[in-house]
């Protein structure tokens, strides 16, 4: 054995009698001011078992230990232990739950309203007019008002809101407290979720995320979490899209001139739709009710979560399946990502590039060198595929011509402020 520099500082000796039992070692160096003890040797038993020895016993001296594997030589570091957070306040993560609510509920009742409530709205504006030469006061004035009455008709009406809401509310909270207590099972430093409200006219959310604080010891952990999610969430979001289905009715195809919005089908959605409501007539489709609409999202939200790149969902599964050549289906994939936004949908190339600033590569687990299993492995790569059943090249199109509920939405933005007669 050969023995390059071995400190006698007090902390080094008591790693060294730690480790002794586990870890053969050959050479120690102090690197970062005494921030890591790096040893160079051999590991006595298996990764794992190393991992396991030695944890408690660099906890009590504040260290977390990390293991790799560098030019055919074992590496255990003992690095010093993040500090110790501060308890957790859940009154931000109520306030955005609330708030993402109300923007949840305004997007599904706008959805949903009936007609007779358009109609209702349209004749309550029919009185508004800006007198000629009216200054700029009165615009407003009158801007306010029809704004005023269009969010008025959305709060009389938001109990048709309400299915679209628990819908996919529940889809996004279950995906991310799947994450959150397989986190808690491996005593990881976690956040309850943080929803995102986004007042827009479909989903009224961004979605929701949690924070992982603390590193994960192994390669199992990450996968365990990062899977937990995306399998808890698709067992709300298919349910929730075969009742929605069971609840479809029948209208024509729009036409490209026609106006309106269509939401693709993604291959899951497909096959669900083929046994629930059979084939469809030539020249039919299915019209989106809230809980159809709600699972479309469930499936495409756990869609992009898979992606196997930087630290979403599949790039946490991908670096546990496939370790350090992860790297490999990151970039491959990513460019197919990018291939598919440039020539068909656009609107993906906002998450790619902040996809990109994040780093497509996965920072790896302490125990870096212990590998899943092959019921991990199995699984892990069949959730990674699951992500082209789940995915549509183009998820929302948008036809010409005037869309369905045009006049509410006008009205909303007070372009009814005409000037009088």
């Amino acid at each position: 054995m050969s023995v390059d520099f071995i400190p006698s500082d007090p902390l080094v000796l008591a790693l060294e009698d730690d480790i002794a039992d586990v870890f053969a070692i050959h050479d120690v160096r102090v690197q970062g001011g005494g921030r890591a003890i790096v040893f160079v040797g051999q590991f006595l038993r298996s990764p794992a078992m190393v991992f396991e020895a030695v944890a408690d016993r660099f906890a009590a001296r504040d260290r977390i230990p990390v293991l790799r594997r560098e030019g055919g030589r074992d590496i255990l570091v003992a690095q010093t232990a993040p500090a110790a957070r501060a308890r957790r306040r859940v009154r931000t993560n109520i306030v955005l739950f609330a708030l993402t609510v109300l923007s949840t509920l305004f997007a599904g009742t706008l959805q949903s309203l009936p007609e007779p409530a358009y109609v209702a709205f349209e004749a309550s504006l029919q009185a508004l007019a800006v007198p000629p030469g009216a200054d700029m006061t009165a615009r407003l004035a009158c801007a306010w008002t029809a704004t005023g009455r269009f969010f008025a008709m959305i709060a009389a009406n938001a109990s048709y809101g309400l299915p679209f809401t628990f819908a996919l509310l529940g889809i996004l909270g279950v995906h991310e407290l799947g994450h959150y207590f397989t986190a808690r099972r491996y005593r990881l430093d976690v956040s309850l979720p943080y929803f995102i409200p986004f007042p827009n006219p479909l989903t009224g959310t961004l979605g929701a995320v949690i924070r992982i604080e603390s590193p994960f010891a192994s390669r199992k952990a990450l996968f365990d979490v990062g899977i937990a999610g995306p399998l808890a969430g698709l067992a709300v979001a298919i349910p929730v899209l075969a009742v929605g289905l069971s609840q479809a009715t029948l209208v024509p195809v729009l036409g490209p001139d026609t106006g309106g919005t269509v939401f693709n089908e993604p291959l899951l959605f497909r096959a669900m739709a083929r046994v629930i409501v059979g084939e469809r007539p030539p020249g039919m489709d299915l019209a989106m009710n809230p809980l159809l609409m709600a699972g479309w999202w469930g499936l495409l939200v756990t869609a992009l979560n898979l992606l196997p790149v930087s630290q979403l969902d599949g790039g946490h599964i991908a670096y546990a399946v496939f370790g350090r050549a992860h790297r490999y289906v990151a970039w491959g994939m990513y460019a197919l990502a990018v291939g598919v936004a440039v020539t068909t949908s656009p609107g993906y190339l906002v998450m790619l590039v902040l996809i990109l600033l994040m780093g497509l590569q996965h920072p790896p687990a302490l125990d870096d060198l212990s590998d899943v299993g092959p019921r991990r492995r199995l699984l892990g790569i069949a959730t990674l595929l699951l992500f082209f059943a789940l995915a549509t090249p183009n998820p929302i199109q948008t036809l010409g011509g005037p869309p369905d509920g045009g006049g509410a939405s006008a009205a909303a933005q007070g372009s009814v402020c005409r000037l009088g007669e």
